[in-house]
């Protein structure tokens, strides 16, 4: 990584345009590096160089949905969001839902099939789904379609109660 200028003090925080994205690529490299490996090697960094795209401004996304249906009436649905930060195609289920009445069929894994092929499908460098940890039937799931728990703690924020 190179050198980054001692601290003295003052500090501007601004935009950067999308001529300057670029300044950020070392930065990402090497967090990018430390997420892949306790011990990341120069070869590694190297690597990453030369296949992570230009990061860009904006990106798009595309949301998919499936449906679980019995005679016309959706008895569940697993909406899907793929996305682009710039980093490589990324995917999440963002929500996912089974009728009560239907529950207990199987339909939260036939849905979180089609989630997971549809992100195999498309070649989606990470995925994600967020839970609740006590949401037992739902965890059961996603670790069954093969999501698995991370030591990361999730932060959010508020507008209501953020400050700043």
């Amino acid at each position: 990584m190179s050198a980054v200028a001692p601290y003295d003090g003052s500090v501007e925080i601004a935009a950067l345009a999308e001529s300057e994205l670029d300044s950020i690529r070392p930065l990402l490299i090497e967090l990018l590096a430390q997420d892949a490996a306790p011990t990341p090697t120069l070869g590694l960094r190297h690597r990453l160089d030369a296949t992570l795209p230009r990061t860009r401004a904006t990106f798009v996304g595309e949301n998919h949905v499936f449906a679980a249906r019995s005679s016309g009436s959706v008895l569940g649905f697993c909406w899907c969001v793929l996305f682009d930060p710039g980093t490589g195609l990324e995917g999440e289920v963002a929500e996912l839902y089974v009728h009560p009445d239907a529950r207990g069929q199987g339909l939260a894994t036939r849905l979180l099939r089609e989630a997971t092929r549809l992100f195999r499908q498309r070649q989606v460098t990470f995925a994600s789904v967020w839970t609740d940890h006590d949401n037992r039937p739902a965890v059961s799931a996603y670790l069954a379609a093969g999501f698995a728990p991370t030591r990361q703690l999730v932060l959010t924020w508020d507008p209501e109660h953020g400050r700043g």
